[in-house]
């Protein structure tokens, strides 16, 4: 059973600390977080301190909203490849049946664990910074081997003999090993020849259909749909479960699962919180955009303790920035973390007033936000550091928005990444000790801003953009300028005397705020390992940023002893500047000047020099800091009375990163009860997860779009946001 051994316990979880201090706050230390580490890559633990606090009614909501968060992850990777489901099988019934063990060298079995964690912490093949294709360690006769091996153990893996198993593997091959096809998941910068659809690996637009064929067609569902070709036409094929009265669509089987989770979950919600459930259970059902409003209204006017985001939500991997990609955290509040976000929410009609750009574009009555601290106890995709929603401009400025600030993964994102960056590309021994004191509590300033204020600042031109919204006009730009404006606002706000309410030094912690970002724009290149493009919508909008301040004379490139940095020339220059842009950004918006934005991107966002990637990829390196950062979520184990009803939740932080994801691949398929029984059981019985997976199970589609051997072109035929941590 070595497959399912579990790393070993890690040191105790940090306790939930108390409200910031008047200056700053420190982390606990990096081994506190560690859990794996293998080259550039780290894995960390998530810690909910919180979690024994809940009462037993938001325990049982705790427990059934993560079940629905398992039960739609194969929509994710389904959204992200047209293979990926089938190759998730096979990785995962070798990985559970196929190993070399005692018996082989294993070498192949560390490299699958490898690929396998690679796989799990980007949801598919493709870097999800980068967008650009990994491929595994080992060969296809390794895989070829363990394969049988896993076979003839037993592993459901979809296939009558291992004739039919070689036949599938040998179809699934350029998927897997071959890195020039379907090499990126969104391609805004397509190669000669090719469009953003064709070039790009995602699933949002089925074989055939081009950029152009879209540039007439009117989606009826432009979030939750996928647009394919039948009989040469364009037909949208929309995501819900259907009812009796309404048809089932695109992923109808598992929004069914999702549903079944959400109605038991709003058993144990209270009577503001269910009439939510119950709107976002109509939307899955219908897939209806006025019923994705209706749940977006009611979900602002709630706050409780313990809630979930579910749905189709973020637009970052649709090149076209329309089609939302599945997405699940379950969270609940963090009182003791609260005081930043809890501050900008109380004056938001007074940043709002303060900002840079024209009067016409100020929102006249903000919307009180909701603003709070949380803990992340289920996440999918990896999880951002801050969350900001509704994503709809409409709704946006009639009801406001909810933002967040992720505590648990800025304490670890902090600790093992951000901190030892935000030293080592320091330049001066006084920046150094600046920033570790101020870079911690910096972050935490620039997110809630960025979340807070950010996205949910300033108003559109009805005149010019009707009904539409911005993302109509902007298209493929559309995310990169939001993440850009977002970012600028919480730099524009950074200097603002308010603030000083949080901390005497509020000045020194701004200033920190300017010096780290220009840090994580520098460091942002050394996830691009191939090319000097950047194709990430964060990755843009900083780099945008950055050119246009060197520009301005802010900020400069400095080399001293063969170490190049980015710094400031004068804080009130800088601030200054950043308002000019800022200001820039928001009259794009408003008025949906995609010539404006494209210029911005096209000239300042996207281009780099690959030689000082080099040397930033080398210095992050020596400094021994991961370059990627997979967290594993704490999990929870339910407690059950003799009637199989939940009475409490465990929170074991000791299960490893391949472990979690496997066990949620066996939870994700079953109904609640059945969920539940086998989850409490696996606390004890770790190889009831591998019979579960033989078992429970279902067989690999028979069928999926085939492609040309020809890199990102597909064969005709049938067939926001979030701040990174």
């Amino acid at each position: 059973m070595n497959a399912l051994l579990l790393v070993a316990m890690l040191a105790a979880a940090p306790q939930a600390k108390p409200a910031e201090a008047a200056t700053t706050s420190a982390p606990p230390p990096a081994q506190s977080f560690l859990k794996e580490r293998s080259g550039t890559l780290a894995i960390a633990q998530l810690f909910a301190p919180g979690v024994a606090g809940l009462s037993p009614e938001e325990k049982r909501l705790a427990w059934h909203l993560t079940l629905a968060s398992h039960a739609g992850e194969d929509i994710a990777y389904d959204q992200l490849g047209w293979k990926l489901l089938e190759v998730k099988r096979l990785m995962e019934g070798v990985y559970l049946f196929g190993l070399e063990g005692a018996g082989g060298p294993g070498l192949f079995d560390a490299r699958l664990k490898s690929y396998l964690s690679l796989f799990y912490g980007h949801t598919g093949n493709h870097d999800q910074v980068t967008g650009q294709k990994f491929v595994p360690e080992f060969t296809a006769g390794e895989l070829e081997a363990a394969a049988g091996r896993a076979f003839r153990a037993g592993a459901p893996l979809g296939v009558k003999d291992e004739h039919a198993l070689r036949a599938w593997l040998q179809e699934l091959r350029p998927t897997i090993f071959d890195a020039a096809f379907e090499p990126a998941l969104t391609a805004k910068s397509p190669p000669e020849g090719q469009d953003m659809i064709t070039a790009s690996a995602n699933t949002a637009y089925g074989p055939g259909v081009t950029l152009k064929d879209l540039e007439r067609f009117s989606e009826r569902y432009p979030l939750n749909s996928r647009v394919v070709k039948v009989n040469g036409k364009l037909v949208e094929q929309v995501f819900r479960a259907g009812d009796k009265r309404i048809p089932p669509g695109l992923y109808a089987e598992e929004l069914s699962r999702v549903i079944a989770h959400l109605q038991e979950a709003s058993r144990s919600a209270n009577s503001k919180q269910k009439p939510v459930l119950a709107k976002l259970v109509r939307y899955f059902q219908t897939g209806e955009p006025k019923d994705w409003d209706a749940y977006n209204i009611a979900w602002l006017k709630v706050d409780p303790m313990v809630e979930g985001t579910i749905g189709f939500i973020e637009s970052y991997v649709d090149p076209r920035g329309q089609k939302g990609w599945w997405e699940a955290l379950i969270h609940y509040r963090d009182a003791t973390e609260n005081r930043v976000m809890e501050l900008i929410a109380k004056k938001a009609q007074y940043f709002e007033d303060r900002t840079p750009w024209p009067q016409p574009y100020r929102r006249k009555k903000v919307t009180l936000p909701v603003a709070k601290a949380i803990h992340l106890i289920a996440t999918y995709p990896q999880p951002p550091a801050g969350i900001n929603l509704p994503n709809e401009q409409h709704l946006r400025e009639k009801y406001g928005s909810k933002s967040v600030l992720v505590a648990n993964v800025m304490e670890a994102a902090s600790a093992l990444r951000r901190l030892p960056l935000a030293i080592e590309f320091s330049r001066t021994p006084e920046e150094r000790a600046q920033a570790e004191k101020y870079s911690v509590t910096a972050r935490k300033w620039l997110v809630a801003f960025h979340e807070v204020l950010g996205h949910a600042s300033g108003q559109v031109d009805k005149k010019k953009l009707g009904n539409q919204p911005p993302s109509k006009f902007l298209k493929e730009y559309d995310n990169t300028l939001e993440e850009a404006r977002a970012d600028l606002v919480a730099l524009w706000h950074a200097f603002d005397p308010a603030l000083t309410e949080l901390s005497p030094d509020a000045e020194k912690i701004a200033q920190q705020m300017y010096r780290d970002f220009l840090v994580e724009s520098l460091t942002d290149l050394q996830r691009v390992e191939k090319g000097d493009e950047l194709e990430e919508d964060h990755h843009r909008g900083r780099h945008l940023t950055v050119m246009f301040l060197m520009e301005k004379g802010a900020v400069r490139q400095v080399v001293e002893g063969g170490r190049t940095y980015w710094v400031v020339t004068d804080y009130a220059k800088m601030r200054e500047a950043v308002g000019e842009l800022l200001s820039k950004l928001m009259v794009i918006k408003a008025t949906g000047d995609y010539q404006g934005i494209r210029e911005l991107v096209t000239q300042k966002g996207i281009k780099f020099d690959p030689k000082l990637r080099d040397e930033v990829v080398q210095r992050v390196k020596a400094a021994n800091v991961p370059a990627v950062l997979f967290l594993t979520a704490p999990r929870l184990v339910p407690v059950l009375d003799a009637k199989g009803q939940v009475t409490d939740l465990k929170v074991d932080t000791t299960q490893g990163f391949v472990e979690q994801h496997l066990m949620r691949s066996v939870l994700g398929k079953l109904p609640p009860a059945e969920a539940t029984k086998v989850a409490a059981k696996l606390e004890s019985t770790p190889e009831a997860l591998k019979e579960a997976y033989k078992t429970l199970m279902p067989k690999p589609a028979a069928e999926a779009p085939a492609k040309s051997g020809a890199p990102g072109k597909r064969r005709s035929g049938a067939a926001k946001s979030g701040t990174a941590p």
